[in-house]
């Protein structure tokens, strides 16, 4: 519909995706009572297998990096990687043999940790997982924590493990094993070096047989501008060649038109340019003129001048030989040149051919060389690398020699008396309210992920104007249905309005997809505009499913009888009755396909001339080409979006082929609205209408008493 029909209708621009938790649980509540269900049974499950309630003890040790001085500074204290020295400690307390040897000495009491028929090893790596040392920042202290459900004997077993970890450590050397790690580390930093040294070695004699300081990936090859300073060369001297060849040919080429003009031509610049024959031309040029002053005004048959005229010839025949046989001359001399020529070039590009093949054997063997140093660049730095990372070892090493001065428990661990977390009411509480949590999540992300239009701003976002109108489902509520009435009334203004300020009288009402409630939306408009006084008559234009509200006892001709040209437009036409307007039903079609545009718009045509408006109760426009051409021929297309089943590509394909088409006026309608109690805009407007409602029934109630007063 045009600009002005839309702005004048209040519809809500409301963004789409809007987050409604409670309108989402509404509209799947069953589900999401089910996930909290399903969440609550295995929350209780989880709570009553795993809620057991989990004991903790926990012992102190102190590490000692020297003798405390109380008398004067050190500097001995000074230790740069102390801090890493006890992260290595605090690796080295849950060690396997001396876990294996603290469950030995438990004796009788190793089952507060080792189960049934579990073997010492398991055992002891399950102790080794559970087992909880960490030291304490910017201290000297190292933290030893055991968890268990069984808090029997727990403090025993930790403190066990710290009085072996004790024992071992007063056994220096051979509980670090540090001569025999410290020669391994020098063996292998040996081997190292020696590797980088014969790497340099290698690497310096390539450097001189290539004449090269350095090595790297971004200097280019000498051999590279050779290679392409003799190839540019090489294909120049070719060109040359080919270019002396061609000329030879056509030179040798005497028996042809061609060769002789050629070779002719050439000859002529440099004979006349010959000091032989100028000479000689001037001589008996010289004597031809004076020959040619005695003979004028001689008689024909006088004897001097017949024996002028043989000199004269004499002359000519001379000076012709003599030019034929220095063209000859010069032939020769041109042709020896050229042949001349010819040789040079095909020398010249041999030796180049030669000299370009010497550069590729130099660049290969230059590119092997240096692409050997550069890997050598890289295995060498590869190796200083695993140097460096030796050399940190062994400085560790060197360090742990000398520390730590003393290792003494801080505090020993103590029995445990409560539980520190666990229990099944805890975990149950956190599954119950989990629980609630996914129950309430699930609706929101079904919604979120449903990508169908369910909003009227989701169609404004999308078209880019507000919706003509828009219509909720009631589902028998008195406020809804008022809303819905008030809708449809609005709608019938617009429409009539259009018919008053524009003449359009033939509007098509048509969907996006099936389902969308056309035909009730027809009825019930032709009804409205039926009660402000305009004479409507609604016509089914879709033949693949006729609705039983078009038909009429008894049966009269449809649409598609009147098309098949059986039948008259006014006796076809259904009156007025029960509840629905004028109409002109469908018929028995042969197709599911509409036919005969031509009578189809002469049919319209009279139900123009004898009513105000004629709705066009079309199939859906992505289904039917048929709605294409009723498009084309109506007034005012208004194309129904069914909420909850239109998503937002299939809006634009449609609005893409009403753009295509470009009708006279468009207008879009929403219809199926969801209204749920738990909020959004319809649902205010609901209670709105139902305020309005009681207000009315209020003042009534008081008029009928004041006047029975």
């Amino acid at each position: 519909m045009n600009a002005s029909a839309s702005e004048t209708t209040p519809t809500p621009l409301q963004p789409g995706g809007t987050l409604m938790p409670l309108v989402s649980f509404q509209r799947h509540r069953r589900i999401a009572l089910i996930v909290m269900a399903v969440a609550v049974v295995l929350g209780a499950g989880f709570a009553w297998v795993k809620g057991k309630a989990v004991y903790s003890a926990t012992a102190v040790l102190y590490v000692a990096p020297r003798f405390v001085n109380i008398l004067k500074e050190s500097k001995e204290l000074d230790i740069p990687a102390y801090d890493q020295f006890i992260e290595h400690q605090a690796l080295t307390v849950p060690r396997y043999d001396i876990l294996l040897e603290s469950l030995a000495k438990l004796g009788d009491k190793r089952y507060v940790w080792q189960r049934k028929q579990e073997s010492d090893r398991r055992a002891a790596e399950r102790l080794q997982a559970a087992l909880d040392v960490k030291p304490v920042k910017d201290s000297y202290l190292i933290t030893v924590t055991l968890e268990s459900t069984t808090p029997d004997h727990l403090d025993e077993l930790v403190n066990t493990i710290v009085d072996t970890y004790l024992e071992k450590s007063r056994e220096s050397d051979s509980f670090f094993a540090r001569n025999v790690r410290l020669a391994s580390l020098q063996e292998r930093r040996t081997q190292i070096q020696d590797e980088i040294n014969a790497r340099l070695a290698r690497r310096t004699e390539i450097a001189q047989e290539l004449s090269v300081t350095t090595f790297s990936e971004q200097i280019a090859s000498p051999y590279d501008k050779l290679l392409v300073e003799s190839q540019n060369a090489l294909a120049t001297v070719q060109r040359n060649r080919l270019a002396s060849e061609a000329a030879l040919a056509l030179f040798e080429d005497r028996s042809s038109r061609q060769g002789q003009d050629a070779i002719a031509a050439a000859a002529f610049d440099t004979i006349q340019k010959d000091p032989g024959l100028i000479s000689l031309k001037g001589s008996l040029y010289k004597r031809r003129s004076d020959l040619l002053q005695q003979a004028s005004g001689l008689d024909p048959r006088h004897p001097l001048k017949i024996q002028i005229d043989r000199e004269l010839k004499e002359i000519d025949e001379e000076l012709s030989r003599t030019v034929d046989k220095l063209t000859e001359q010069v032939a020769k001399s041109l042709i020896d040149q050229r042949r001349s020529d010819v040789k040079r070039d095909r020398q010249i590009e041999q030796e180049l051919a030669q000299q370009l093949e010497s550069f590729r054997q130099k660049a290969s063997w230059f590119a092997a060389l240096y692409n050997e140093a550069l890997s050598l660049n890289d295995e060498i730095e590869r190796n200083r690398k695993q140097l460096d990372v030796i050399d940190g070892r062994i400085e560790f090493f060197e360090l742990e020699s000398r520390a730590p001065g003393f290792v003494r428990v801080e505090t020993y661990a103590r029995p445990p008396e409560l539980p520190v977390k666990g229990g099944r009411k805890k975990l149950f509480a956190v599954a119950l309210v989990l629980a609630m949590i996914l129950g309430a999540a699930t609706p929101v992300g079904l919604d979120m992920l449903d990508q169908r239009i369910r909003t009227t701003g989701q169609v404004a976002k999308i078209i880019g104007h507000r919706p003509v109108a828009w219509f909720v489902e009631h589902h028998g509520s008195p406020e809804l249905k008022r809303m819905s009435a008030d809708q449809l009334r609005r709608l019938a203004i617009a429409v009539n309005r259009e018919r008053e300020s524009q003449g359009n009288r033939l509007v098509l009402l048509t969907s996006v997809k099936p389902e969308a409630g056309v035909t009730g939306l027809a009825l019930d408009l032709a009804s409205e505009l039926a009660v402000l006084g305009v004479r409507t008559v609604v016509v089914e234009a879709d033949p693949r499913k006729p609705d039983p509200r078009y038909r009429a006892e008894p049966a009269k001709p449809g649409l598609a009888d009147l098309l098949a040209g059986s039948g008259q437009v006014p006796a076809a036409v259904v009156a007025a009755a029960d509840g629905l307007p004028d109409r002109l039903g469908m018929g028995i079609a042969p197709s599911r396909q509409l036919f005969a545009y031509p009578t189809l718009r002469r049919c319209l045509d009279e139900l123009k001339a004898a009513y105000d408006l004629v709705l066009v109760d079309a199939p859906p426009l992505l289904l039917s080409a048929d709605t294409e051409y009723l498009v084309e021929v109506a007034d005012v297309t208004l194309l129904l979006v069914g909420a909850g089943q239109v998503k937002p590509g299939e809006l634009r394909r449609a609005a893409g082929i009403l753009q295509k088409i470009d009708p006279k006026a468009v207008g879009f309608v929403v219809t199926r609205l969801e209204v749920y109690r738990g909020g959004g805009y319809y649902a205010k407007l609901a209670e709105e209408f139902a305020l309005a409602a009681a207000g009315h029934e209020n003042e009534q109630e008081h008029t009928s008493r004041r006047l029975e007063g």
